[in-house]
């Protein structure tokens, strides 16, 4: 007596090797069905968000921004820094920091930089530390209470240890720090890792936006769109490794002449 299971198994159509077993209708019919229906929620997505890019844009660049807040009253040492060399944060800055410095008679400007501009070095351009000193002076504030700050190596992270090595001889001073708008969170995580917690917190973050851009209107040019790409680039470096593990070392003007190399007419000139 043959078993149930072995009955239905023995009523199944046997399909032959190499042909597909056909696809009820209904199934079929439920698969367009669920294709359409994805269709017109991707199109309705697409449109909306076309609509309302105003208000959901700007938050995808939330994560990168400084915090916005106000310089406490407190602040007695402001602190700009040049990424590279040639040129200040923003024009926003100056105003800013003449404002505190004009608030508080004994508050100083701290000034690093970066990396250092070639065209500073061939004497095409003055130092930005002389640029700065210069602004400044047109809001009455003295040459003097400008402080540059010269790191043992390249780079925010040590530019961070030389102001928490200033704040610690000034152990009631507070700090205020003009950023990048767009590289406020990742300066964040290295100034943290470099101070530590005690100095980080003497610390206040503001952001300035770019001349061009900002965040609620970012994608409206090729500038904004590569800030908010290598923003969130060092954002990632600076979660893995806040610190640098190899300093870079800048080239001088002889070593960059050694490292170019000869034409080959003139190496079969000096041969005799």
């Amino acid at each position: 007596m043959e078993s149930a299971h072995t009955s239905e198994t023995a009523s199944r159509p046997i399909t032959p090797a190499g042909a597909t077993a056909s696809v009820p209708p209904e199934r079929t019919a439920r698969r367009s069905r669920w294709r359409r229906h994805l269709f017109v929620a991707a199109a309705l997505i697409f449109v909306f968000g076309l609509i309302f890019h105003r208000q959901w844009l700007p938050l995808l660049v939330y994560p990168l921004l400084a915090p916005s807040v106000s310089p406490p009253h407190a602040v007695d040492v402001v602190w700009i820094r040049s990424s590279d060399g040639h040129s200040l944060p923003t024009e926003d800055a100056i105003p800013q920091a003449a404002a505190i410095l004009l608030q508080n008679p004994d508050a100083v400007v701290i000034f690093t930089e970066g990396w250092p501009s070639r065209l500073v070095e061939l004497g095409v351009i003055p130092p930005m530390v002389e640029v700065l000193r210069s602004a400044l002076k047109d809001y009455g504030i003295p040459p003097e209470r400008v402080i540059e700050l010269k790191p043992t190596q390249i780079g925010l992270w040590y530019e961070a240890q030389a102001v928490a090595d200033y704040l610690e001889r000034h152990p009631n001073s507070h700090a205020v720090f003009f950023v990048e708008e767009f590289g406020g969170r990742s300066a964040s995580l290295v100034l943290r890792s470099a101070m530590g917690d005690a100095i980080y917190r003497r610390i206040t973050l503001v952001g300035v936006p770019h001349p061009l851009f900002s965040e609620q209107n970012w994608w409206r040019c090729r500038a904004g769109i590569k800030g908010a790409m290598v923003g969130y680039l060092y954002l990632f470096y600076s979660v893995i490794e806040p610190r640098p593990v190899v300093a870079p070392q800048p080239l001088s003007l002889d070593d960059f002449d050694r490292l170019i190399p000869e034409c080959p007419e003139s190496q079969r000139k000096s041969v005799p």
